[in-house]
C-alpha cells in the first residue's frame, strides 16, 4: 500500500490466508505466516516481490517477531500452546518453546533477550474464584519461561507490544467481572476493555489500564503499538 495515495500497488497470493508479518532489519525480506494445521511461513524478497522460500511450523500461526539482528524468526503456534524459533540463515526450525493456551502475538525487547508473548485464554478452571490469562516472559538465552498473571477476570488476550527502552511490556485484553449476575452490561459492569502493564525485568504486572468511556466501550481491543519515542500508546 502506498501511504500518500492510501492506494494498493502490489499484491502477492499466499498459500494459505495470512495472519501476521514481519520485515527484516534491512527491509529486504518480509515474513509472512499463513494459517494452517501446518502453518507456511513464506519467505518474500520485497524488490522483487516473489516468494523465495516457504517454512512450516505449527498450528494456526499467529504474531511473528523477528530478532534484532535479523537471525531469528519467532512464531506463535496458536492451537499447539508453542512458539516456533526459526533459525533464518538454515530456515528451518531449531526449537519449540511451550507457553500456556493459544499463544496469540509476540514481541521482542530491544536487546533480544525476552520474547513477550500473549495468551489468549487462561488455562485456569472454569469455576475458580481466580481466573486470569498471563503474558509469557521468554529468556531467548535461557529459554526459560515465566508467566506473569494478569487481574482477575482478564481473557481474549490479542495484542502485545515492547516499549523502546525494552523496560515494559503492555498487552490488550478483555477484563470480564464473571462473578457478577448478568443483569447489566450498561457501563462495563459485564465487560470492560484493557490493557495491562508488564514489568520485563522484574518479571511482575504493573498496572492495568481501561480504555473505555463511561457510556462508549472500546470493544475487543486488539493490536498495540508503542511510538518511537515512547510517548504514547496506540
Amino acid at each position: 500500500v502506498d501511504p500518500a495515495s492510501a492506494k494498493i500497488t502490489r499484491t502477492l497470493d499466499m498459500p494459505a490466508p495470512p495472519s501476521g508479518l514481519a520485515v527484516s532489519p534491512d527491509g529486504k525480506t518480509l515474513y509472512v505466516v499463513c494459517q494452517a494445521p501446518k502453518s507456511p511461513v513464506c519467505e518474500v524478497d520485497i524488490a522483487s516481490w516473489k516468494i523465495q522460500s516457504t517454512m512450516t511450523v505449527g498450528h494456526y500461526a499467529l504474531g511473528p517477531s523477528m530478532s534484532p539482528d535479523g537471525k531469528t524468526l519467532y512464531v506463535c503456534n496458536r492451537f499447539n500452546n508453542d512458539i516456533s524459533v526459526i533459525d533464518l540463515a538454515s530456515k528451518q526450525e531449531t526449537r519449540r518453546v511451550a507457553v500456556l493456551r493459544e499463544p496469540y502475538g509476540s514481541a521482542i525487547t530491544p536487546d533480544g533477550k525476552t520474547l513477550c508473548v500473549c495468551n489468549h485464554l487462561t488455562v485456569d478452571s472454569a469455576d475458580s474464584y481466580d481466573v486470569a490469562t498471563c503474558i509469557s516472559l521468554i529468556d531467548t538465552q535461557t529459554w526459560e519461561v515465566t508467566n506473569v498473571r494478569l487481574p482477575n477476570g482478564a481473557a481474549d488476550m490479542r495484542g502485545v507490544c515492547v516499549s523502546p527502552d525494552g523496560k515494559y511490556c503492555y498487552g490488550t485484553h478483555i477484563l470480564a467481572r464473571y462473578q457478577m449476575p448478568t443483569t447489566q452490561l450498561e457501563r462495563g459492569w459485564m465487560n470492560t476493555n484493557a490493557i495491562s502493564i508488564v514489568d520485563v525485568a522484574a518479571r511482575k504486572h504493573v498496572n492495568s489500564v481501561l480504555l473505555d468511556d463511561v457510556d462508549l466501550g472500546a470493544a475487543n481491543p486488539w493490536s498495540v503499538v508503542c511510538s518511537p519515542d515512547g510517548r504514547y500508546l496506540c
